[in-house]
């Protein structure tokens, strides 16, 4: 019983603190929403929004603007307020990003003279209580809309223009240039449109806000493997023979550069040590045959085994990139190390014995150099071979920095 009376209490309390108050609350505030209110009244009062804005009176041979009685054509605009790249699928040429967007579009129906409303300029509103167009994206994969359904709101401005916010998650396919992989940089565009209206009814703008251009903003736009360069934008038309279906595409650009450091961690540095470690082993004196080969051989397993690693992370295009340019090289530098192994014990049992049999100053020179000296130099040449292969590699990556 007692903490119900607690309870009670309390109760009035809250209803004493949100009663109006002009002593806590600023006294024009009830006076604005009683304003509002009878605005918003008066403007959906005759309101029908099953009834398109968009004016479509307009014959196919008349020249656009040239009827002085209409607007040249109905203004869509969509605003980028922020882009954040989630993933880049390389194999299915597929980027997905998060796009922050505002919409802004004229309703002439929903226009109103301030000075009746004691300057009132600005309300908001339920989506639903008004006309809208369906953006929809043009040539993507998916695309996924955040906001709730039931609760999206749109501000309504006196001379008739309304805004919404969009938050969305778009997959649009990005046809990828790999060749100069891992250190490459790709260009995809997301694009969007009004389907049903065509070219003559609907001109849609674009835009990008100042303020995420910034080169601070820039970089917390990529994710851990890729950054962001550049974003752009710009409006392209769509034509066909007929034109019938012409229409305008807002495009939004983004460049973005692959962050090269895992895959000189992981895969360009240790293919360059195993690759001289394996020159030394197949070239030690005190090794016998069988042990250099396994060496080679084990070595070719290894690169091997790195360029499938390589082609599940690149779409299957005509060009090699420049990841798996270095890693055949440093095959082929290993094939040729093992073949030079066995082609100097073939030389080595054919030539001394004959080389023995002469006694001449060049012949006693060619025997020894047959001995150490000549697997020092194709172990010298091939490490060095090695090394350039390495620093040619990197080379590229100092290009980009």
């Amino acid at each position: 019983m007692y903490l119900g009376f607690i309870v009670t209490l309390f109760s009035f309390s809250d209803i004493s603190a949100f009663y109006h108050d002009p002593g806590l609350y600023a006294p024009g505030w009830i006076d604005y929403l009683n304003l509002q209110e009878n605005l918003t009244n008066d403007l959906f009062a005759n309101y029908d929004p099953t009834i398109s804005t968009v004016y479509a009176d307009i014959a196919d041979w008349e020249p656009l603007g040239d009827n002085p009685r209409t607007i040249d054509r109905w203004n869509y605009t969509i605003l980028l307020y922020y882009l954040k790249l989630v993933e880049v699928q390389e194999p299915a040429e597929k980027v997905s990003v998060v796009l922050e967007l505002v919409e802004r579009w004229y309703d002439p129906r929903l226009s109103w003279n301030i000075s009746l409303y004691s300057n009132v300029s600005t309300i908001f509103a339920r989506q639903e209580k008004v006309w809208s167009p369906t953006l929809s994206p043009f040539g993507v994969n998916e695309i996924i809309d955040f906001r709730d359904q039931d609760f999206r709101l749109i501000s309504i401005d006196f001379t008739g223009y309304l805004n919404d916010y969009l938050s969305v998650r778009v997959s649009a396919n990005c046809p990828m240039d790999v060749s100069r992989f891992p250190f490459d940089s790709q260009t995809c565009q997301i694009r969007f449109c009004l389907p049903i209206f065509n070219i003559r009814q609907v001109k849609i703008l674009n835009e990008i806000y100042e303020g995420i251009l910034q080169e601070k903003i820039i970089k917390t736009m990529g994710n851990s493997e890729w950054k962001v360069v550049s974003l752009t934008n710009r409006v392209e038309q769509l034509k066909y023979d007929d034109d019938y279906g012409n229409m305008d595409l807002a495009v939004f650009e983004i460049t973005i550069r692959r962050n090269p450091l895992y895959y000189i961690y992981m895969i360009v540095f240790p293919s360059f040590v195993i690759n001289g470690i394996s020159i030394v082993g197949i070239f030690l004196k005190s090794a016998d045959k069988m042990s250099k080969l396994n060496v080679g051989l084990t070595n070719i397993m290894t690169m091997t085994f790195i360029l499938g690693v390589m082609a599940d992370k690149i779409p299957r295009t005509g060009s090699i990139p420049l990841l798996g340019i270095y890693i055949i090289i440093n095959l082929l530098i290993m094939i040729i190390a093992i073949t030079v192994v066995v082609l100097i014990t073939e030389l080595r049992q054919w030539a001394v014995p004959r080389l023995k049999l002469k006694k001449s100053y060049m012949s006693r020179k060619l025997e020894t150099f047959l001995g150490s000296p000549i697997e020092y130099t194709c172990a010298i040449l091939l490490e060095f071979l090695t090394t350039a292969n390495f620093f040619v590699m990197i080379g590229f990556w100092f290009e980009d920095l």
